[in-house]
C-alpha cells in the first residue's frame, strides 16, 4: 500500500497547490499502473500484435498519439510467462517510460550512447527506431545486470548495440556520440504505482545523493556529445532537485547546450518549473515536461530534450 511520509506530502502540496490537482495526485497513486506493451518493430508489427492479443480473448487498446503502445485489460495472467514476450515480439513497458527514446528521435546510421540501459527496454526502443543501423553502445556497470541486458537485447532481434561493462562516467572522453539518452538512476518516487515500497528509502538528504550523481552524469554525457548533437534527459521522480535543478546545473556548467521544446505526442505533459523554494531554475524550464499521474494515467516522469552548439570562446 502507497504510505506517503509528512515530508513528501508537503513537497507535493508546493507543487500540486490546487487541491483538487493533488487529491487526484493522491487517489491516483495508491492504484497500480496500466498494463501496457510496446510492439518490437524489429520482429513484428501492431497488425500482428492486435490479432495476437484478439486470439488470446485479451482486450486492448491502441494509444492515438504514442507509436506502438497497447494497453491491455482483462489480463488474468502474467505478460513475463507469454511466449511472445519470452520470444521479444513485445515488451511490457509503462507509457511514459517510452517517452525519452521517442524524444531522441535516433536515426538509423548514428552514434547513439544509451548510459544507463539496463534493463534494457529502451536500448531496443533505439534500435527499432534505428532499424538496427549505426552503432549503440549500452552501459551497465553491473555484471549481473550486464549478462541479463545482452540477453534481453539479444532475444529482441537487437544487432547494432554493444554491451559496455562499466559506468558510463569513465568512458573515454575521445568519443563522441551523435545522440545520447541519460535515463538517470534516482530516488524513484515515480514507480510509487508499480513499488509502493520506494516510498520507504525516500529522504531529502536521498534526492539530493541522486541529485549529486546526475550532474556527473549530465557533464559527462554534454562532453561526449558532438556539436550539433542532441540528448534526452530523463527520470522517475517529479523532485525539482533531480529535475530542473540538475538541468540548470547543467546548463551553467556547460553553456553550449540549451533546451528545445520536448514535442511529445498529444502533447503529453505539464512545462518544468521555473522555480521551486528558494531556488530559481535556468530559463527555458518551459521546454521540459513533468508527467503527473493523473494527467494520463502513467508514473511520475520528467524529460528533456537539449542541443549542443559551438562553444562560445
Amino acid at each position: 500500500m502507497t504510505v506517503f511520509s509528512a515530508r513528501l506530502l508537503e513537497r507535493y502540496r508546493e507543487l500540486l497547490p490546487e487541491k483538487k490537482d493533488f487529491d487526484a495526485f493522491v487517489a491516483i497513486s495508491k492504484s497500480r499502473n496500466p498494463k501496457t506493451i510496446r510492439t518490437n518493430t524489429l520482429k513484428a508489427s501492431d497488425a500482428w500484435i492486435a490479432s495476437r492479443l484478439t486470439e488470446r480473448k485479451i482486450f486492448f487498446e491502441q494509444h492515438e498519439s504514442v507509436p506502438h503502445l497497447f494497453t491491455l485489460h482483462n489480463l488474468s495472467f502474467l505478460l513475463g510467462a507469454m511466449w511472445e514476450t519470452q520470444m521479444g515480439f513485445w515488451q511490457p513497458q509503462e507509457m511514459a517510460s517510452q517517452l525519452p527514446p521517442l524524444l531522441l528521435d535516433a536515426q538509423p546510421g548514428e552514434h547513439v550512447l544509451d548510459m544507463a540501459a539496463a534493463p534494457g527496454n529502451k536500448t531496443i526502443q533505439l534500435a527499432s527506431a534505428m532499424k538496427n543501423e549505426g552503432l549503440i553502445v549500452a552501459c551497465e556497470p553491473n555484471k549481473e545486470r550486464a549478462k541479463a541486458l545482452r540477453f534481453v537485447l539479444g532475444k529482441a532481434g537487437v544487432l547494432n548495440a554493444g554491451v559496455a561493462l562499466q559506468d558510463a562516467l569513465t568512458l573515454p572522453e575521445t568519443l563522441r556520440f551523435d545522440k545520447i539518452l541519460l535515463d538517470a538512476p534516482c530516488s524513484g518516487e515515480g514507480l510509487l504505482r508499480k513499488k509502493p515500497q520506494t516510498l520507504k528509502s525516500w529522504s531529502e538528504k536521498y534526492v539530493q545523493h541522486k541529485a549529486q550523481l546526475q550532474v556527473k552524469l549530465a557533464l559527462k554525457a554534454a562532453d561526449l556529445l558532438k556539436e550539433g548533437g542532441s540528448m534526452v534527459y530523463s527520470v522517475c521522480t517529479l523532485s525539482p532537485e533531480e529535475c530542473e535543478g540538475v538541468l540548470t546545473t547543467l546548463l551553467h556548467e556547460r553553456p553550449a547546450l540549451k533546451i528545445v521544446p520536448a514535442d511529445l505526442p498529444g502533447k503529453i505533459g505539464r512545462p518544468g518549473l521555473s522555480a521551486f523554494r528558494n531556488r530559481t531554475f535556468s530559463p527555458g524550464m518551459e521546454h521540459a515536461r513533468r508527467l503527473y499521474p493523473q494527467d494520463h494515467n502513467t508514473q511520475s516522469f520528467f524529460i528533456a530534450k537539449l542541443v549542443k552548439g559551438r562553444e562560445q570562446k
